[in-house]
């Protein structure tokens, strides 16, 4: 049985993990010596959904990320287990017993905000997801945590960030979809701007300038930049989160080291209108891939050329779209990734941990 050394809660690898693991490890491995030291690997783990999971995959990405020196992981939301009527207090015992259990590998993780993470309802059946942890408390228990690493470099409102894997010149950027102006309520305590439905659902001009002006001004044209989100364009489009599309025109922009201009009008969201011009001539670097989770099941799609991806959730619920499903007392109990870049031959090698199969990409380079 495998423990973790770094501290004293008590963390096991069941056996019948163990094969698995090792094998998953060799994987990893034999990719990052293929690709070089200039490749670069990170993880991603989704759609926890605390009560309904097995709760090995700490353990399980403390071993992998610490036998094959990788330096991140993303968590891309959907931590709690989305229960439709519940108190807040409910949410946030959540998180503090994930973060009792994650607390080894805490300081590698890229946490990101899922459509279930701030709701609760104190209304009755089947009045669900009614409400709205305040911003404030939100950030207390959600991303607080993350303003102790000094690596992190943030937005305004600490939300959205990125990291730099600085030796392979690799930059992982982490936005937020449920991106509110208020805690404003309108009658009954309900919120103006649900981050369960669409008000509450999109990315605003704050957060697209600081993504375009901030985080994608990198040092120079070698470094490749990721990005992840919850909700995923590979399952619901490019106009599924409102400027989605607009990400993506910025990132073209990016890769092909030229300028973007773009407008967005929502009648019924105006607090996601936006408009964004940005030039990326004499500068920019490489995009490699938009990651995700919030589907369920894995996914990916191709937009101008743009590789977007999901991952199949770590929590025990089946969708029906996935078909590998999750079986308790065996290895697909829990689902993760480990993405590898490899930064000379443009490709991406995903290597899965549980249920699932690895996957591998192709990205476009302009340079």
């Amino acid at each position: 049985m495998y423990k973790s050394k770094w501290d004293d809660i008590a963390r096991e690898i069941p056996e019948y993990f163990e094969e698995h693991v090792e094998e998953k490890i060799k994987e990893i491995h034999a990719r990052q010596i293929a690709a070089g030291p200039k490749s670069a690997s990170f993880g991603l783990i989704t759609d926890i959904h605390w009560r309904t999971n097995h709760k090995h995959s700490a353990a399980l990405l403390d071993k992998v990320l610490t036998d094959c020196a990788i330096p991140y992981f993303f968590n891309a939301g959907d931590l709690f287990s989305g229960q439709g009527i519940c108190k807040p207090e409910e949410n946030i015992e959540e998180f503090i017993e994930y973060r009792k259990l994650f607390h080894n590998i805490e300081h590698k993780c890229l946490i990101a905000e899922g459509n279930h993470d701030a709701v609760y309802s104190l209304f009755e059946e089947p009045d669900y997801y009614a409400q709205n942890m305040s911003l404030s408390t939100f950030y207390e228990y959600y991303f607080r945590h993350q303003s102790q690493y000094p690596d992190r470099v943030f937005g305004e409102d600490g939300t959205y960030y990125y990291v730099d894997i600085k030796f392979q010149k690799v930059r992982l950027v982490v936005l937020d979809g449920h991106d509110i102006p208020s805690d404003e309520t309108v009658e009954e305590d309900r919120p103006k701007y649900h981050k369960f439905r669409q008000t509450g659902t999109g990315i605003r001009q704050g957060q697209l300038e600081w993504f375009a002006s901030v985080a994608l001004d990198v040092p120079d044209p070698e470094w490749t930049v990721v990005l992840c989100t919850h909700e995923s364009p590979a399952e619901i489009g490019q106009d599924g989160v409102p400027n989605f599309k607009m990400i993506y025109g910025i990132i073209d922009a990016f890769r092909r080291h030229t300028a973007f201009e773009g407008e967005s009008r929502y009648e019924n969201i105006p607090h996601y209108n936006a408009k964004i011009s940005v030039d990326y001539t004499g500068r920019g670097g490489d995009f490699a891939i938009w990651v995700s989770g919030h589907s369920h099941y894995d996914t990916d799609a191709k937009y101008d050329g743009i590789i977007t991806t999901a991952t199949v959730n770590d929590g025990m619920h089946n969708s029906a779209k996935n078909p590998y499903p999750h079986e308790a007392g065996t290895p697909s109990e829990q689902a993760f990734d480990i993405f590898t870049i490899d930064k000379s031959a443009h490709k991406i090698y995903v290597t899965r941990i549980g249920c699932g199969v690895n996957r591998e990409y192709e990205y476009d380079v302009f340079r």
